[in-house]
């Protein structure tokens, strides 16, 4: 058995971590974990709206491209409606006015849950448009502006409802992953201070 020599430096047990840095430890880990769950939540976000950014000018382009078919189909419609109430009776025409504007309904109806069309003041515009329409025509009055007006109402009245609908599905949800990893965090540090 060797004998302590005096002169000879003695060895140095390793140092015990109290419970006091343990716990700081643990607490600069959890600041740290934190940090990173921030980071990543920012991450996630980014990531969200870059593709609704990217979605919006995809969709902007494409509008663009619509935009231009539809004024041409547009033009098509009014022509060839100037062409038709030419050539039917007034009373006829006063006939597929109406029918235009109960079409209408029927889809505000379809497209709107059935909510626009529980609002009286929703038939009475329907009514008072329809009549604005109809009376010329039965008085014989059909001049192409008016059936280009027509035309105009009903697709207004349809890319109103339209956009309507677009809006309640264009939404931005929380972080999901990000949440649940947060949670994850939580639950795992509670069940660490249990055993501590």
């Amino acid at each position: 058995m060797p004998v302590n020599d005096p002169d000879q430096p003695r060895r140095a047990d390793p140092p015990r971590e109290g419970v006091v840095a343990l716990v700081r430890q643990l607490i600069g880990g959890v600041v740290q974990l934190a940090r990173l769950e921030i980071a990543h939540g920012r991450q996630e976000i980014g990531q969200m709206v870059a593709e609704v950014r990217t979605g919006a000018v995809l969709g902007g382009i494409a509008a663009a491209v619509f935009l231009l078919a539809l004024l041409t189909l547009d033009l098509a419609i009014v022509l060839g409606l100037v062409a038709l109430f030419e050539a039917v009776p007034d009373l006829v025409e006063v006939i597929i006015i109406v029918a235009a504007f109960a079409a209408l309904a029927v889809v505000l109806a379809i497209a709107g849950g059935g909510s626009l069309l529980t609002n009286p003041i929703t038939w009475i515009g329907l009514l008072v448009v329809a009549a604005i329409f109809a009376v010329p025509a039965y008085l014989g009055f059909t001049a192409a502006w008016l059936t280009a007006l027509f035309v105009l109402v009903l697709q207004l009245a349809i890319g109103g409802l339209l956009v309507y609908r677009a809006i309640q599905h264009f939404r931005i949800g929380p972080p999901e992953e990000t949440i649940a990893s947060v949670k994850e965090d939580i639950a795992w540090v509670k069940r660490l201070l249990r055993r501590g």
